[in-house]
């Protein structure tokens, strides 16, 4: 019988540290991926092209190519943040809809340019949406609105 006592200990000794660090590389990879959701979220909030506006008609212009480039970069940084989710992810489709919404707000600006107000409107309403269900309580990524970081105040010109 203590052949089978002297035999089990490596085994258990084995399995308790497969379980650690199977543990500790889970732990690893949930705080990559609040890390790069949080990041996400930080670059949304600090994103003018997502200011809350009363959205009116305008003519296309430089300032709709402006609008149209920041949401192709938006949409290139939630791409880029679905490569450090972990698979299986929950995270993964509702970073997908906000790609979907930033394809959508390109394809129907490319349709009706002097709707781009209404359809960034639009946009950010989707991307807060999406925002609330990332930061719920499930994750460590905290909530902040798209666009609506503060503008930082310029210090007055001085007199020389």
């Amino acid at each position: 019988m203590e052949w089978f006592w002297n035999g089990l200990w490596p085994v258990l000794g084995l399995l308790a540290g497969f379980a650690a660090g199977w543990l500790t590389k889970r732990s690893l990879d949930r705080r990559h991926e609040s890390r790069a959701l949080n990041e996400l979220v930080t670059y949304l909030h600090l994103k003018r092209t997502l200011v809350p506006l009363d959205p009116r008609p305008e003519q296309a212009g430089p300032l709709e190519a402006r609008h149209r480039s920041a949401v192709q970069d938006l949409r290139e940084n939630v791409m880029e943040t679905l490569a450090h989710l972990t698979p299986g992810s929950g995270a993964t489709e509702v970073l997908m809809r906000m790609s979907a919404a930033s394809n959508r707000y390109l394809r129907d600006v490319a349709a009706d340019p002097g709707s781009y107000q209404f359809a960034l409107m639009e946009l950010r309403r989707n991307l807060d949406e999406d925002l609330r269900i990332l930061t719920d309580g499930r994750r460590d990524v905290q909530y902040l609105s798209p666009g609506e970081a503060p503008t930082p105040k310029r210090p007055p010109p001085s007199s020389s």
